[in-house]
């Protein structure tokens, strides 16, 4: 080895470039980590919303986050991103012929054995309003609930923004006749 600066400098440079890959795969890995524990559940209990048992939500949500982690460098809308995986993911179990028969008992390790997610579906009046929209309907107005504009909306579910609205126009209408109703009794 010799010790000119220019000899040293060249020696140092993959240990440099090394160094900055770690730290690289660090943060990306921790930046992940983060979003994992912020949103896991909440992409749950956008499922269930969506009509998806509590079980089945868990495992799609789960799935869901394997594949984000897999494309996360790749993704700038990460949780509209697992929205769209995971939605399409529930409807192909929901059309899919075989039941899938889960034991209800059983507790996600996602949503901890303390979850009482079903109960809630249960006693919500807004899960049973939901429960009556039509899918497409309800997809919308749960995504507007969730934060998104009906063009952000379009775009994620690759749909025309006026289908979008319209679905939404009619959501909240059902939903007002539905509020209606309950003020009258």
């Amino acid at each position: 080895m010799t010790d000119e600066p220019d000899q040293v400098a060249a020696d140092l440079r993959p240990l440099a470039r090394a160094d900055a890959t770690r730290t690289v795969d660090y943060l990306r890995r921790e930046e992940f980590s983060a979003f994992y524990r912020n949103h896991a559940a909440m992409l749950v209990g956008f499922l269930v919303t969506q009509g998806a048992r509590a079980a089945d939500a868990t495992d799609i949500a789960q799935d869901t986050m394997i594949k984000l982690w897999k494309s996360w460098s790749t993704i700038e809308s990460p949780m509209a991103w697992a929205r769209v995986v995971a939605g399409r993911e529930l409807v192909r179990r929901l059309g899919a012929v075989e039941e899938d028969n889960i034991d209800e008992s059983e507790h996600s390790a996602l949503l901890g054995a303390a979850s009482d997610i079903d109960d809630w579906v249960r006693r919500d009046e807004y899960q049973r309003v939901l429960a009556n929209l039509p899918p497409r309907q309800r997809q919308v107005l749960i995504w507007t609930t969730e934060g998104y504009s009906p063009a952000e909306i379009a775009v994620q579910l690759k749909l025309n923004a006026a289908t979008v609205r319209s679905n939404l126009r009619k959501a909240r209408r059902a939903v007002a006749l539905h509020l209606q109703k309950g003020a009258q009794q």
